[in-house]
């Protein structure tokens, strides 16, 4: 079997590159032949991927030329003939193979505001030959699966839910912790982050369950407008804008607790990193946040400061049981699992 995976995606340090990367190096019993496609960053791709095959064509060409005009076949652009036509999160190329495709997050549909409209409008046009051609479509999460079904007429017997796991980059020792408490989260300027209401759940609730004097947001503030009155900057309210891989860790391993506030995720890896490294964790009841934690966290209505700040203390009074059984939870999910899952779904269409 010869499966053509389009590697695009790889190089961008985020989850869904993540995915690409450990997904090749994890298949078995299959001969992957990754194709990417680059004007800038062939040479990347060539790191990541020494065999693929790489073609000096932009993002932007790409979504004209199959999500819009949907024409030559992405067997064009792949060393000899391939069975099977992985798709990336981008772009939905025709192709005479078998096709398909993994579905990591629908927000740029369910939240079509917080996305650049230009992102919308390539997700709306890619799903459209998705749920036409694809013989199959893989799901990070039950919740995204069920997002798909209701927003797209696309038959249940070829959605699969197979989850993701911690990628490798984030196996990192830490390089030593804090000797201030602080609770850290992941911030992003997207609503849906929901980091304005945990600000202003701290600020207002952090003496009554008696919090961390710290809070430490990675990444940038949320935009102005989103902040409806709540004070972003204090000397206890740190935003790190973008950190290394190795930073990450060390904030997280060092926090009192991790905090996940989304309002929509869908999966959650964030909540495996604070596993890894044995810290609480205290998240949202929403989307596929639960499906991620299960049992290893202390769960907050997002929309609720009170209750938010309630989860926190909880996940740090428990501490010691949380991390206990976050590193079992952890074990639910693995790369090999996701491979071989996969694997399964590529017989399917096939036989």
């Amino acid at each position: 079997m010869r499966v053509g995976i389009d590697v695009s995606q790889a190089v961008y340090g985020t989850g869904v590159s993540d995915y690409t990367i450990e997904l090749v190096c994890n298949l078995q019993c299959v001969e992957v032949v990754p194709v990417g496609f680059s004007l800038r960053r062939q040479s990347d791709l060539k790191r990541l991927f020494p065999q693929v095959a790489v073609y000096p064509i932009p993002p932007t060409a790409l979504d004209w030329l199959w999500n819009r005009l949907h024409v030559v076949n992405f067997e064009n652009f792949a060393p000899g003939n391939i069975d099977i036509y992985h798709s990336s999160d981008w772009a939905q190329a025709p192709d005479s193979s078998k096709k398909v495709t993994t579905i990591h997050d629908l927000s740029p549909l369910l939240f079509p505001r917080e996305s650049d409209p230009r992102i919308v409008s390539v997700h709306q046009a890619r799903l459209r030959w998705v749920v036409k051609e694809c013989d199959a479509v893989i799901c990070v999460s039950k919740n995204s699966a069920a997002d798909f079904q209701k927003l797209f007429d696309y038959p249940t017997s070829k959605i699969n839910v197979i989850p993701e796991a911690l990628p490798s980059r984030f196996l990192l020792k830490p390089n030593g912790y804090n000797l201030e408490p602080y609770l850290v989260a992941i911030g992003a300027r997207q609503p849906r982050k929901n980091i304005p209401r945990l600000i202003s759940a701290w600020q207002k609730f952090r003496h009554k369950f008696n919090l961390p004097e710290k809070l430490v947001i990675i990444g940038e503030p949320p935009q102005p407008s989103h902040l409806k009155g709540v004070i972003p900057k204090s000397p206890e309210v740190e935003f790190t804008g973008y950190v290394s891989d190795q930073k990450l860790i060390d904030l997280i391993a060092g926090a009192a607790a991790f905090v996940y506030p989304s309002l929509y995720e869908g999966f959650g890896l964030p909540i495996l990193i604070a596993f890894h490294h044995r810290v609480p964790v205290a998240c949202s009841n929403t989307s596929s946040i639960p499906e991620v934690a299960g049992p290893a966290a202390t769960y907050f209505d997002p929309e609720n400061e009170e209750s938010m700040a309630s989860g926190i203390a909880s996940a740090i009074k428990n501490r010691r049981q949380l991390i206990t059984t976050g590193s079992k939870q952890l074990t639910k999910f693995s790369w090999t699992k996701t491979a071989q899952s996969t694997l399964t779904v590529y017989k399917n269409i096939l036989s």
